[in-house]
């Protein structure tokens, strides 16, 4: 245990150098807390480096950002850090699903993305080790960046050390070369993910020395190629392979410039219907409104605790959106909040995370034309994320407020009146 402000739960993760758990602060609250594996507790490189990571996560405050709340030693002699509780799939993962990521599911992750990362670099950070594994994504496609065990501070004069951390599918050739990470090795970092996100598959792969051949002797393969069909026009080609130079005084200079150029592509490029199919939750304008099917036949009762059927709601779900049938996520949602409506009556710090289903429920509502229902129910998870005391909740519940309520009402494409 760190201390007894905390009770450790169940492990979330496990590294080469730590493990995540989630835990719940005295007064409710969830939170997560890594920890140095019990292996290397003996070795102060890795000790030191966790104590790094605190303080630099300190200095960062983005809503796309893994936010720092404590860090010490325990009463076991360990030293832990205390973050709060990001929900959501690692990215790689929901690359590896099948069926391409639709375009404007990858740019709204891709805006939060290089968003979290200018404010990472502002506070004079670098990640140093930026992948798909971790950038999570919510169940409303928002996105916080995890993991600073590598970072480091902007320093001018920083020397190779001829040390080499990370991943090399995501590394930038002067990293894998034995220079130390830079703003430069980020965005390369960066690129690389969004290229992933547009063609399933990283520029390069295999052995660590492979990929430096590769990256010095190959050019890479513009977006369009690897992945032809996808409607990936020349701009969106050109901002990403700029990304992707070879030579980090070539790349873009920061990632809120490549922010500018990747959004600037993606406005430009002519739009596929076929292609925006699958993105119910983040549409500007509504899909049609379909008659509402059988009813779900999901359980409901409460099978180890209120976090464990939320999570289970939100898995459920979530299938179903991944099958584009909005209807039955919204059925099997509201079928869980009856079920959990008993446990949101007390005031007590800490209530349930019950705001995790409900910005879910409203932006569904929304996607499918119930506009007014969706801000009813933004406003009702925005209020419940408040009782929970944490900061990253109340910024998550907020932006689903911001989107769906401080809006002009608006009609849904073929609906005739308003939604339900």
């Amino acid at each position: 245990m760190p201390n007894d402000l905390y009770q450790l739960g169940e492990l979330l993760g496990r590294g080469g150098m730590g493990q995540v758990h989630a835990a719940r602060h005295r007064s409710g609250r969830a939170v997560a807390v890594k920890r140095v594996r019990n292996t290397l507790l003996n070795d102060r490189l890795i000790v030191d480096r966790l104590a790094d990571e605190a303080r630099l996560l300190r200095t960062v405050s983005h809503p796309n950002v893994v936010r720092a709340l404590d860090d010490g030693t325990g009463s076991d002699g360990m030293p832990f850090l205390v973050m709060d509780r990001a929900h959501g799939t690692p990215l790689n993962q929901l690359v590896a699903r099948p069926g391409a990521m639709p375009l404007e599911r990858l740019t709204v992750i891709a805006k939060q993305l290089l968003a979290g990362i200018t404010a990472i670099h502002d506070a004079q950070v670098v990640h140093a080790d930026l992948k798909s594994h971790n950038v999570l994504v919510d169940e409303v496609d928002i996105v916080t960046i995890i993991d600073f065990g590598l970072a480091r501070t902007t320093q001018r004069n920083a020397t190779p050390n001829g040390l080499i951390a990370g991943t090399p599918a995501y590394m930038a050739p002067e990293l894998i070369a034995g220079a130390p990470p830079t703003v430069a090795a980020d965005i390369y970092a960066a690129g690389t993910i969004i290229y992933e996100m547009l063609t399933g598959s990283t520029p390069f792969s295999g052995h660590i020395s492979t990929i430096l051949t590769r990256q010095l002797s190959e050019t890479v393969e513009p977006p369009s190629l690897r992945a032809p069909g996808r409607n990936i026009s020349y701009a969106i080609d050109r901002a990403v392979l700029r990304a992707l130079d070879p030579s980090p005084v070539t790349r873009y200079q920061s990632a809120a410039e490549f922010a500018r150029d990747l959004e600037a592509a993606f406005d430009d490029r002519p739009t596929d219907p076929a292609l925006a199919a699958g993105s119910d939750l983040w549409l500007d304008e509504p899909t049609q409104a379909r008659s509402r099917p059988a009813a779900v036949h999901g359980s409901t009762e409460l099978i180890g605790g209120v976090d464990a059927a939320i999570d289970a709601a939100l898995i459920r779900a979530q299938q179903w959106i991944d099958s584009h049938d909005p209807e039955f996520a919204i059925q099997e949602l509201e079928t869980a909040l009856t079920a959990l409506r008993p446990t949101l009556d007390s005031e007590a710090p800490g209530s349930p995370e019950v705001w995790r289903i409900e910005t879910v429920l409203a932006a569904l509502y929304d996607s499918l034309g119930k506009q007014e229902r969706g801000r009813r129910m933004a406003l009702v998870a925005y209020r419940h994320a408040l009782k929970t005391g944490c900061p990253l909740a109340e910024r998550r519940a907020g932006v689903l407020v911001e989107r769906l309520v401080a809006r002009p009402s608006r009609m849904a494409r073929g609906s005739i009146g308003r939604g339900r």
